[in-house]
């Protein structure tokens, strides 16, 4: 393989694509998914259009997001970041779109089920 073909450690480019393409965008009736335009770190961004207004935007979805707490304060740092951003050359914040799975389901980062709320 080309050297050009390589992604950040040596792994093949093809290989990041791939995983970016098992990515399932829930975005409900609001936004349609376009193309999935890059990917990152923990994190992979497509391009969509707001039904309503036709205003095309980038989603970003970070899977697993609060499965490891690295993970959750890094998406918490860049949420808090990127609210305050406001360049022509820096998107912002529009909307953030929560997951549909119900609270009980979700899991501690450190792997056991979240606690009821009230729970002291």
């Amino acid at each position: 393989m080309a050297e050009a073909e390589r992604g950040p450690g040596g792994g093949p480019l093809a290989l990041l694509k791939a995983r970016a393409l098992d990515v399932t965008f829930d975005v409900g009736d609001e936004y349609e998914i376009i193309e999935t335009i890059g990917t990152g770190a923990y994190g992979v961004v497509s391009s969509a259009r707001r039904r309503d207004t036709g205003q095309a935007v980038a989603i970003k979805k970070i899977p697993n997001a609060f499965d490891v707490a690295t993970n959750a304060k890094r998406t918490l740092r860049e949420l808090k970041i990127l609210k305050h951003f406001k360049h022509d050359n820096i998107i912002g914040i529009k909307d953030i779109l929560r997951p549909t799975v119900p609270y009980g389901e979700f899991r501690s980062p450190r792997g056991s089920p979240v606690p009821p709320r009230g729970w002291h």
